[in-house]
């Protein structure tokens, strides 16, 4: 049912699995480190059934160190909600195991029943980061533990333990149901949040905010943009006049047939941002200087022949290479550029070279 919501309102089921395991999963993993902790005090109650220090399951109550250690590591390296998800339910699972192999020595297995009952505490708390269906398998996986761990623990009780676990799981998972339902209404709410912060209203290019998206603390572009960056800033010519000529709303029109017009001409990987009023840049990775360059030209050559309704336009533009040290830097070299362009009569394109 909630693929239907997802075609419904667009939204991208990666993406929002992503996006609520990021929002959940720090309360997924002290889960998962708190279930390991409580599981292994169980060996407090062996001791108490067996009457003396429980020397036959101490391994399995605290052998699962091992796995809770594998998923801390885990946890530090990955943040992808497709491994960590299942991780999360495969250690909680062995905790499901290793109290199933302690159960096997006690002499006393009636209260394996009150075990199994807790254990959907530790199932609810994992399937906060999980996607519905993940979760749906990982309890039902859980009745399949039950029914073939009684094959040699034999249950003396099992009819009854079934009818008070089962009801337990279709809650857990009707509950997992509803609070991904709700989950989705934060989630478009903060995408909208994003995108009203990240997008310019008026041109719909990205605005100063997405700078923060792409480059590092250290004040360089972040890795994934590549070494080779070309920086481009341009701003319309004479647009006071435009606007004082036309009047402001005329004035808006340029600029957006402005932003769909340079749209049209770039690739998925350019940023496209309005600097502020009626000046633009527009970041490309994998571009020398020379093929920025020549991309400038295109804009302002494609600029200077659209036709937007109100009155002819041109650009004048800067442009500078990335010296892979600070972003800030390609764009004021840029800027320095474009003020070039100006002084040497408008309409053209200025290259700032790397001293």
């Amino acid at each position: 049912m909630n693929d239907k919501v997802f075609k419904k309102n667009n939204i991208k089921p990666e993406k929002f699995y992503q996006s609520k395991y990021e929002y959940f999963g720090s309360f997924c993993f002290y889960a998962v480190v708190i279930s390991c902790i409580a599981s292994m005090t169980y060996f407090v109650s062996d001791c108490q059934l067996f009457g003396r220090f429980a020397i036959e399951t101490l391994l399995p109550r605290t052998i699962i160190i091992v796995p809770m250690i594998a998923f801390f590591l885990l946890h530090r390296k990955n943040k992808d909600y497709r491994v960590m998800s299942i991780a999360a339910y495969v250690v909680v699972h062995l905790i499901m195991w290793n109290t199933i192999w302690a159960i096997y020595y006690l002499p006393d297995r009636t209260h394996a029943s009150e075990g199994f009952i807790i254990m959907n505490l530790m199932f609810f708390a994992v399937g906060f980061c999980a996607p519905f269906k993940i979760s749906t398998i990982a309890h039902v996986l859980l009745i399949a533990d039950i029914i073939i761990s009684n094959t040699f623990n034999h249950y003396a009780n099992l009819e009854i333990m079934l009818s008070l676990i089962i009801p337990c799981l279709v809650a857990i998972v009707a509950s997992h149901f509803f609070m991904e339902r709700l989950y989705i209404d934060h989630y478009l709410t903060s995408e909208k949040l994003r995108t009203y912060s990240m997008y310019d209203a008026l041109t719909g290019t990205y605005n100063r905010n997405i700078i923060k998206s792409i480059t590092r603390e250290d004040g360089r572009f972040a890795e994934k943009l590549s070494d080779k960056i070309g920086v481009i800033i341009f701003d319309l010519d004479f647009f006071k006049k435009v606007n004082d000529t036309y009047g402001h709303a005329n004035g808006d029109m340029v600029l957006v047939n402005l932003a769909e017009t340079i749209r049209e001409m770039l690739t998925y990987d350019q940023y496209f941002i309005r600097w502020g009023g009626e000046e633009f840049v527009i970041i490309s990775p994998d571009f020398n200087l020379e093929k920025t360059r020549q991309f400038a030209e295109d804009i302002r050559k494609a600029v200077m022949k659209s036709k937007n309704g109100v009155c002819p336009v041109t650009i004048s533009v800067g442009v500078a290479a990335y010296d892979g040290k600070s972003y800030k830097d390609a764009i004021d070299r840029a800027d320095r550029a474009l003020y070039q362009a100006k002084e040497n009569g408008r309409n053209r394109v200025e290259v700032s070279e790397l001293c």
